[in-house]
């Protein structure tokens, strides 16, 4: 039993060996190097710990490879010993912006987050600016109410001066889209209409665009009169009897050009039931015209 216990000692001293001779070349390092001397090695903190970490774990081995950690103990004496690393500094924590207690005030403070910069050239953000006053002064503290109204005045004017200002460069067909596409709903992605009189009036706007619009945008502007056209029939899945959605959905298509839509439409208002006929004249009439 005696002779086993030694045995296993002789790791252990190999081990506490290994050790000493990192422990050693460190000492001899800073010595070669000097105890005033600073390191402006380029190595990073990280690099010298895994360094560090990888002579540790050479001393650890049963078998440790002299060399390697001769060689270990040389870049770490060279590039580590004697640094000191500049720790990163706290940041400070951003506060979050408490709103205030009063509830008008907490009201006015979340609606003013959308008003645009006052420099801003494009008459669009001064009318936006316009309407965020408009209803700070009636959903804001009462003792505001008159400022929050002379500021929307002023953001309309600003408004009103550089929109006559683009409107003078722009030629005529730029000027009627100007006009009629702040008019679409539910074209921008963010809001979802499930409404087809929506659509259908999106679809007569998108028909007077491509009579009217800039000739190079027409055949765009009746493609999404189509597609308009196609939504507000799948939202009623082609139920007719809603007259007066047939009728102009009907006399959009004549105005686009696609009779053959119409005529569809028309035809499957006669299989109907009971087809009202003064409604299957009328729809008959809008393609004759």
């Amino acid at each position: 039993m005696k002779k086993t216990e030694n045995k296993k000692m002789y790791p252990v001293y190999g081990v506490i060996g290994m050790i000493g001779l990192f422990l050693v070349g460190i000492i001899v390092g800073y010595i070669f190097n000097g105890a005033d001397h600073i390191n402006k090695s380029g190595m990073s903190e990280l690099q010298c710990k895994r360094i560090s970490e990888a002579i540790i774990s050479q001393t650890n081995k049963l078998e440790p490879d002299a060399d390697v950690i001769a060689q270990l103990n040389k870049v770490y004496s060279e590039n580590c010993l004697n640094r000191v690393f500049e720790q990163p500094k706290p940041q400070p924590k951003v506060e979050e912006k408490k709103l205030p207690e009063k509830t008008c005030e907490a009201i006015e403070e979340l609606i003013k987050r959308d008003i645009m910069g006052e420099n801003d050239n494009y008459w669009e953000s001064h009318q936006a600016n316009s309407q965020i006053y408009q209803k700070l002064a009636e959903r804001g503290c009462p003792e505001n109410h008159d400022k929050y109204l002379k500021l929307a005045n002023r953001e309309l004017n600003i408004a009103n001066a550089l929109r006559g200002a683009t409107v003078a460069q722009k030629s005529t067909c730029e000027q009627i889209e100007s006009v009629l596409i702040p008019e679409l709903r539910c074209t921008d992605g963010y809001e979802i209409c499930g409404n087809p009189d929506v659509h259908i009036n999106n679809a007569k706007i998108y028909a007077n665009l491509s009579e009217r619009g800039c000739p190079e945008n027409s055949v765009k502007y009746k493609e999404l009169a189509k597609q308009e056209l196609e939504i507000a029939r799948a939202l009623n899945d082609d139920n007719l009897e809603s007259e007066r959605q047939s009728v102009e959905i009907v006399e959009t298509y004549k105005r686009l050009q696609m009779q053959a839509e119409a005529e569809k439409m028309i035809e499957k208002a006669k299989k109907l039931t009971n087809p009202a006929i003064d409604f299957i004249i009328q729809l008959e009439k809008i393609i004759e015209e």
